[in-house]
């Protein structure tokens, strides 16, 4: 029942999204004009960027899993893309879950502990994106823009620019404060908290936070920590390199008066469509990423056609080659397809189970 109303959630608000981003920004008698000056050749070699972004989310991974199994039996790299395949299938990202059922299938590790390295990656994507926001805005008010909205802030510029530092500082405090925070006083909270809740509910949510905190180990030392998060500045620098090629294509760069204005802006909209995938979606930020990204676009000096045409062959080029080589992958691998779907479809649940012995097809 709450896998379906998530469903129809993230239906709901990807239709609704759409709609507002063909209504704001697709002017149908311009988008054809874009579309014929706009030079597409650029998309393919924007890939060479994005799967190298693939690779250094694979090579932060491992650091990640590192005190949990040592050195990986198995390359991790096919499991981030079949992850990112699932994602891009499934609504609110339960191709995390698919990728914690699947890693368990090939490395001796549980769902649950791997879904908590998952949640340790996502903190420090959230980080960087941030950190990407906050040097924009103090760096390069690009176009103007920082002026502009800081006119309709009470407080102007300092207090948008505290807005945009604040939730930076703040995740970091948090994973800082994990850091430094033993596992027992962690457990010690949950287990407070859960108290006014039925034993045999208590107990199998107890054991499931003991796994995903286990997942979370390479944050008890600062200096990992710190690791992780430089490690995640190449993963978003070449996924943003891949959105900047794009962007050639069309003639974005017209928009802004210096090379560095427009770095500035591919910076700030790599990090505004995809921090928009919070918001719930079908599947693959498909509504989010588009309105978000294509606001960020216009708010920042491009028109309204080439910001929307732009966005959305950015975000087919994310999605769909991605999903072509996991599936290829998983079909090599001899691995079910319909299998860890049914396990992501399960909910958290699915994180619960034990790590599994590595199926003969998987052996290395």
């Amino acid at each position: 029942m709450v896998g379906q109303k998530a469903f129809w959630l993230g239906l709901a608000a990807s239709a609704a999204l759409l709609a507002a981003f063909a209504y704001l920004f697709l002017p149908k008698d311009d988008i054809g004009d874009v579309l014929r000056n706009a030079n597409l050749a650029y998309v393919l070699p924007s890939l060479v960027f994005y799967f190298l972004a693939v690779w250094a989310r694979s090579w932060r991974w491992g650091y990640i899993l590192r005190p949990l199994i040592g050195k990986p039996r198995r390359s991790l790299y096919p499991v981030v893309v079949v992850g990112y395949m699932a994602n891009n299938i499934l609504p609110i990202r339960l191709g995390e879950i698919v990728r914690s059922y699947y890693t368990s299938l090939r490395e001796p590790i549980s769902p649950a502990a791997a879904f908590g390295t998952v949640a340790v990656e996502r903190a420090s994507d959230v980080v960087t994106l941030l950190f990407f926001i906050a040097v924009v805005w103090v760096a390069l008010p690009t176009s103007g823009l920082l002026d502009e909205l800081s006119a309709s802030v009470p407080g102007g510029a300092p207090v948008l620019i505290s807005l945009s530092v604040l939730p930076f500082i703040g995740v970091t405090a948090v994973m800082a404060v994990i850091s430094l925070v033993s596992e027992k006083t962690v457990l010690l909270w949950i287990g407070k908290f859960l108290t006014p809740l039925p034993e045999g509910i208590r107990v199998k949510a107890l054991s499931l936070s003991e796994k995903l905190i286990e997942g979370i180990t390479v944050l008890r030392s600062p200096k990992a920590l710190l690791n992780v998060l430089i490690m995640s500045l190449p993963v978003w620098l070449f996924e943003a390199a891949m959105l900047l090629v794009i962007a050639l294509g069309f003639d974005i760069a017209d928009s802004f008066d210096t090379t560095a204005e427009f770095v500035g802006a591919i910076l700030l909209f790599t990090a505004v469509a995809n921090l928009a995938g919070v918001v719930p979606s079908v599947s693959g930020g498909i509504g989010p990423f588009e309105f978000f990204g294509a606001a960020a676009l216009v708010g920042m000096g491009v028109a309204d056609a080439e910001a929307a045409t732009y966005v959305l062959t950015a975000h087919i080029a994310l999605l769909v080659p991605v999903s072509i080589l996991g599936a290829v992958l998983l079909v090599l691998d001899g691995t079910s397809l319909r299998s860890l779907l049914k396990r992501a479809e399960s909910g958290p649940a699915g994180l619960t189970g034990e790590s599994k012995p590595i199926a003969p097809e998987l052996a290395p």
